[in-house]
């Protein structure tokens, strides 16, 4: 049976984190990071991910009942959506299959380097999504989402407060939150290829 990534010690998720975004680092094509992408997210155990989706609920529960539906659903998708969709296009062959280099290296660069920071921060929350290795996983499927796929990070109809959400406008993913990068440590708003809703 396969160790659960989550039950790392402290120092073996430091390791994990850095030997990980290294080798992000250093794939130039589409097709080998969505390979390494996708060996990577088949290492969290189902337990693992039922870890993640509780804790996740839990923190959910928190947020007001209006908000908390619609929020949910994006964040379901987000994570476990993604997490299934690169399942399904390892299945039918199609990651071996994606054309091109990695878009812009450099900024490629700066989210390996910003991801193995966010994952390394201290003051991270016990719940099992927010620990280093779960924060692992969030990274890893929004890399594929950004970097492979070429979509937004957050799915559309994510909700945000105040009523906004992102939304699709004439082909175009619009984001409410898209030039707020600077309000919120570690956020993906910079590496998101939405646009300013």
């Amino acid at each position: 049976m396969a160790r659960s990534r989550l039950d790392l010690n402290p120092d073996e998720a430091e390791e994990e984190i850095r030997r990980v975004a290294s080798a992000l680092c250093n794939r130039g094509t589409r097709a080998r990071l969505a390979r390494l992408i996708t060996t990577e997210i088949k290492s969290y155990t189902p337990h693992d991910l039922m870890q993640i989706a509780a804790a996740l609920r839990r923190e959910i529960e928190r947020l007001p009942p209006l908000y908390r539906k619609a929020y949910q659903q994006s964040a379901q998708e987000q994570i476990f959506g993604t997490h299934h969709r690169i399942l399904l296009m390892e299945r039918e062959g199609r990651i071996e299959t994606l054309p091109g280099e990695i878009p812009d290296p450099a900024l490629f660069t700066t989210f390996c380097l910003m991801m193995e920071e966010a994952c390394l921060a201290p003051g991270q929350s016990g719940d099992a999504h927010m620990a280093p290795m779960g924060r692992l996983l969030y990274y890893l499927l929004s890399c594929f989402l950004i970097f492979i796929l070429f979509e937004s990070a957050h799915p559309i109809g994510t909700p945000f407060p105040g009523g906004m959400k992102v939304e699709l406008k004439g082909g175009v993913v619009c984001c409410p939150v898209r030039e707020k990068e600077d309000d919120v440590p570690y956020a993906l708003c910079r590496f998101c290829p939405a646009h300013q809703s």
